[in-house]
């Protein structure tokens, strides 16, 4: 009996030790599942932080994309009411006053150069034909400058140019400087 008993006992350690081994490789083998499933949702969690800072950026986004949307609708009012205020006429005679100032400065120019340079070739002459006197070289430089100081009174003369003389009359207003 005793030998039967050690038997039942030898068989009934094995029948405890293959139960304890099913049960700590079945307790394994769900930790593995647990740690897999532990992975995958720290997967998760950071697939979802990711998508929730897309989120809060597009957000952001958007929030300046509508500052930005009404600052251009508040610049293109602006514009369209600044555009309205100045009409066409005004523009117009804007430039055509522009334009004649243009032209009398171009005016006092030319007569002055005409001037100028027909001082220059009276002077020329005149020193030629005094050969005696004076050498060729010698150019009186009071006559040349003469017209250079008709040129400079017509730029800042005030009253209209008149242009059928060659001369510069006095003739210019604060506007006409501007355009000098």
């Amino acid at each position: 009996m005793g030998e039967r008993s050690s038997n039942r006992l030898a068989s009934n350690l094995e029948q405890l030790v293959t139960k304890l081994e099913s049960i700590h490789s079945q307790k394994s083998s769900e930790l593995d599942q647990v740690s897999g499933v532990l992975g995958n949702m720290d997967k998760l969690v950071d697939i979802i932080s990711r998508v929730e800072l897309q989120r809060q950026a597009e957000h952001q986004l958007n929030e300046q994309l509508d500052k930005l949307n009404e600052v251009m609708e508040n610049l293109s009012g602006q514009q369209q009411i600044a555009r309205r205020e100045v009409p066409v006429e005004e523009t117009l005679h804007k430039i055509i006053k522009g334009v004649k100032v243009t032209g009398k400065v171009m005016d006092i120019v030319a007569g002055s150069l005409g001037v100028m340079f027909d001082s220059i070739v009276a002077t020329v002459k005149t020193s030629e034909r005094q050969g005696a006197t004076r050498s060729t070289k010698e150019v009186d430089l009071a006559s040349v400058l003469a017209p250079l100081g008709s040129l400079l009174q017509g730029l800042l003369s005030s009253e209209p140019v008149d242009n059928s003389t060659s001369k510069p009359n006095k003739s210019s207003k604060p506007e006409e400087k501007k355009e000098e």
